[in-house]
């Protein structure tokens, strides 16, 4: 009998062993111990590599491409009699990596950018956690640009970068900076920033580790002149309600997105006063969470006016000559636009709060995209408007014709995203010589 039991204390110690782990590692997952966090980037690692193994063997884009929806392929239509002259700056993957490339209206290439992180950034060390940092120069898609007279290019590559018409980086902001890139009439732009909270919650009763957007300032010489963190502007104007109305978990989560800014715009100098609501200086920002647009004086960080919808998950805010607000409604709903209806470019009188629709809402007027999406009202009346996930451009009128078309298809079933697409005129750039070294 007594050897029988010769064993019960091993038995025992790995019994407690066992019973000590599985406590420990409830423990660390409800209190963020360690390893839980190191564990779970570990893992997010791993299928990373297997979930993105053509784009890691440059075999195939796949982060870039979708299933395509229309026909043809480069500008497939084009009525210059009633589109708005110009030429069309357009970011997207061609061919064998990221690009900006301005586009005359046939379609013929005036010149292109070509955008390596790896060849921008020594490292990425300003990229915090280390999983978001890519590991080859396919491994991201990336919005917002903006083009100067003398053909530079402003964009976001993991940081804001400004490049000459030659492809030369001038120079490049180690912050982490998104989406829209806007120029101010004092010759900065406004971005979107994002910075990674890791040790202590600057925003109770959120955990850490997680991350917040913010609105930043960079000058035209490349300083960050100021930074906002959102978070901070909807605490301080009492959003909270809003904020957390979907009963979000205050869990330590660095991948959920609380607000998710994508554009932010300064009232253009020549319609403040179509505005009496507003000052100048002030910002118009899109948050995709929660749906929200609102106008931020960002001296005092007042916001004077916010509506939440009928927009969702909304892109690209504009200021119009006409007094209104547009906007690109992605009417997101998980099921390609079936059940709300698809994409629309919204217009809003921030007075009235009256809404009327530029394009969508309409049986013959479908589109959709479920991430980013842009519009742009030009001097004729007509709205330029991206279509990102089916790789599409169209110019249309008022009623609703289609004058200009661009599709970047990538194979006979699918298209490469279109991240951005802006018109600007004729007498816009001073370039007489696109030729380089």
């Amino acid at each position: 009998m007594i050897k029988r039991f010769d064993n019960l204390p091993k038995v025992m110690f790995f019994l407690s062993l066992t019973v000590s782990v599985y406590a420990y590692g409830v423990l660390s997952h409800k209190y963020n111990l360690f390893p839980f966090l190191q564990i779970q980037d570990a893992v997010g690692s791993v299928g990373l590599v297997v979930d993105e193994f053509f784009m890691f063997t440059r075999i195939k884009p796949d982060k870039h491409l979708f299933k395509a929806r229309y026909e043809g392929n480069g500008v497939v239509q084009y009525d210059p009699e009633h589109m708005e002259p110009g030429s069309t700056l357009i970011t997207s993957f061609f061919e064998d990596g990221l690009q900006i490339r301005l586009l005359a209206g046939d379609g013929s290439v005036i010149n292109r950018w070509p955008v390596s992180i790896h060849a921008i950034w020594e490292n990425l060390d300003h990229i915090i956690p280390e999983s978001d940092r890519p590991k080859t120069d396919w491994n991201s898609v990336f919005n917002g640009a903006t083009l100067l007279p003398d053909g530079a290019v402003v964009f976001n590559m993991f940081g804001l970068v400004k490049m000459d018409r030659c492809g030369s980086v001038i120079w490049k902001v180690p912050v982490y900076a998104h989406h829209s890139v806007e120029l101010t009439p004092r010759g900065s732009y406004w971005t979107g920033g994002r910075r990674y909270v890791g040790e202590k919650s600057k925003h109770p009763p959120i955990k850490v580790p997680y991350k917040i957007d913010t609105i930043m300032e960079v000058s035209g010489e490349g300083k960050v002149l100021r930074e906002i963190a959102v978070l901070d502007i909807l605490f301080k104007n009492d959003m909270l309600p809003v904020l957390f109305a979907n009963n979000r978990d205050f869990s330590p989560n660095p991948a959920l997105d609380f607000v998710h800014l994508n554009d932010v715009e300064e009232i253009p100098t020549d319609r403040i006063d179509r505005f009496p609501m507003f000052d100048a200086g002030d910002l118009l920002v899109s948050l995709r969470q929660p749906n929200m647009v609102i106008v931020l004086d960002p001296d005092t960080e007042k916001i004077k006016w916010h509506q939440t919808g009928p927009w969702i998950q909304q892109h690209d805010v504009d200021w119009q000559l006409d007094g209104t607000i547009t906007v690109f409604d992605n009417g997101f709903d998980s099921s390609n636009g079936e059940h709300f209806g698809g994409s629309n470019v919204v217009s809003i009188d921030p007075i009235s709060r009256a809404v009327s629709y530029l394009y969508g809402n309409q049986p013959d007027q479908d589109i959709y995209t479920s991430v980013q999406g842009d519009q742009q009202v030009l001097d004729n009346g007509n709205v330029l408007i991206t279509e990102s996930e089916a790789g599409r451009v169209i110019e249309v009128t008022p009623s609703g014709k289609i004058v200009w078309e661009y599709i970047n298809r990538y194979s006979e079933k699918e298209v490469v995203l279109v991240s951005d697409a802006i018109r600007y005129p004729p007498d816009y750039l001073s370039v007489e010589d696109w030729l380089c070294d």
